[in-house]
C-alpha cells in the first residue's frame, strides 16, 4: 500500500510540474499560405521543436498553414497589429518598390548564387531597410522555394517559339516583365482557375515553381515543363516589431538563430525535394526540357531592370556577388 501511495504521489508530482511546463511555455501564432508537406511548412515544425529547446520550453509555436489562420496579405497586416506573432512576407514590393528587385527575372542565376547572397551585409541591409518600410514587424529571415519554370503544350526554347501564345502569369511587377522577357502575351488567371484554362486554351503556356506544378497537377493539361530558371520564388519571415522588443537579449539571440536555421531549412528542403518532383512530373507523361539557350531571355531581363530605377542598385550589387 506504501509503495502504491509513493507511487501516486510521484505521479501527481509529475502532473503538476508538466502542467506548470506547459503553462509557462508562451506560444507565438505562425500564419503561412503554404501547404503541408511543403518545404515552408516542414521546415517550421522542425522550427518549433529548437525554439522550445533553445529556450527550456520558454517559446513554442503553434502554426497555421494553407491560409487557415489567414490568408496572405490579411496575415501581414495582423502581424502589424499585433494581432499575429509571425507570418510569411514576400518581395515586399507594396511597401518598397526597391524590394521588387529579389523578383526581377533572372536576378538570381543559380541556388549558389542566392545563398552566397544571403551571407552578405546587402542581404542584412535589405531586411532592415524592409521591415522599416512596412512598418511594425521585423524580418528574421530570407529563404526560397525554387526556381520558376516555363510549362506548355509545345517545347519552347527560344523567344520565337513564344508566336502567337498566350502565358498565364501574375499580371503586376515583376510577375508581368515577363512580356518583355519572353516577348509573349500575357493574360492574369487567379491559380485555382489556371488547370481549366490550359486544359480550354484561354491560356497556351504557365510558369511556376515545380512545387506548384505538381501540387496542381499541370503536368496532367500540359506536356513539357522547359527548365527556364527565370525567377526565383522568395518569401521570408516577419515577427511583430513589439513583440521581438520585448524579448531580452539573449532570447532575441536565440530567436534569430532559430529563424535563420529556418531560412536555410527551407532552402535546403526545396533543392532536394527539386529532383522526386521533376521525376514526378516525367512519371505523369511530362518531358523535361533543360537544353535551353536562356542568353536572349536574360538580355531582355537586363533591359527591363532599366525601366524600373529603384531595382538598378541593389540588382547591380546582387550581380556583382561571387560564388
Amino acid at each position: 500500500m506504501r509503495k502504491i501511495l509513493v507511487l501516486a504521489l510521484a505521479l501527481c508530482l509529475t502532473a503538476v510540474l508538466c502542467t506548470s511546463a506547459c503553462a509557462d511555455t508562451k506560444m507565438l501564432k505562425v500564419s503561412h499560405v503554404f501547404a503541408e508537406g511543403h518545404p515552408v511548412y516542414v521546415a517550421f515544425l522542425e522550427a518549433a521543436d529548437l525554439l522550445k529547446e533553445k529556450t527550456d520550453g520558454r517559446y513554442g509555436l503553434t502554426v497555421y498553414p494553407a491560409g487557415t489562420y489567414a490568408n496572405y496579405n490579411d496575415s501581414i497586416t495582423a502581424v502589424q497589429m499585433g494581432d499575429l506573432d509571425i507570418a510569411a512576407l514576400d518581395s515586399a514590393t507594396d511597401w518598397l518598390e526597391a524590394a521588387g528587385v529579389l523578383f526581377a527575372p533572372y536576378c538570381f542565376q543559380s541556388y549558389e548564387h542566392w545563398a552566397a547572397f544571403k551571407k552578405t551585409d546587402l542581404c542584412t541591409e535589405m531586411r532592415e531597410a524592409i521591415s522599416e518600410a512596412v512598418g511594425g514587424v521585423k524580418q528574421l529571415n530570407m529563404y526560397n522555394f525554387g526556381f520558376r519554370h516555363l510549362t506548355g503544350n509545345k517545347p519552347i526554347t527560344k523567344l520565337e517559339d513564344f508566336n502567337g501564345l498566350t502565358l498565364r502569369c501574375v499580371n503586376f511587377a515583376p510577375y508581368s516583365t515577363l512580356k518583355d522577357v519572353f516577348q509573349v502575351a500575357i493574360t492574369s488567371i487567379p491559380i485555382e482557375d489556371v488547370y481549366m484554362s490550359l486544359q480550354t486554351g484561354v491560356a497556351d503556356c504557365e510558369e511556376n515553381p515545380v512545387t506548384q506544378i505538381v501540387t496542381m497537377k499541370f503536368y496532367e493539361v500540359q506536356k513539357y515543363l522547359m527548365k527556364t530558371q527565370h525567377m526565383l520564388a522568395c518569401s521570408s519571415t516577419i515577427i511583430n516589431n513589439d513583440l521581438w522588443e520585448s524579448l531580452s537579449a539573449e532570447d532575441q539571440a536565440i530567436f534569430q538563430e532559430v529563424f535563420t536555421w529556418l531560412g536555410n531549412r527551407i532552402d535546403e528542403l526545396t533543392v532536394q525535394n527539386e529532383d522526386a518532383l521533376f521525376a514526378q512530373c516525367e512519371a505523369n507523361g511530362m518531358t523535361i526540357i533543360d537544353d535551353i539557350d536562356t542568353a536572349p531571355f536574360r538580355a531582355n531581363a537586363a533591359k527591363v531592370v532599366e525601366d524600373y530605377p529603384a531595382w538598378q542598385d541593389w540588382y547591380n550589387q546582387i550581380q556583382a556577388i561571387e560564388y
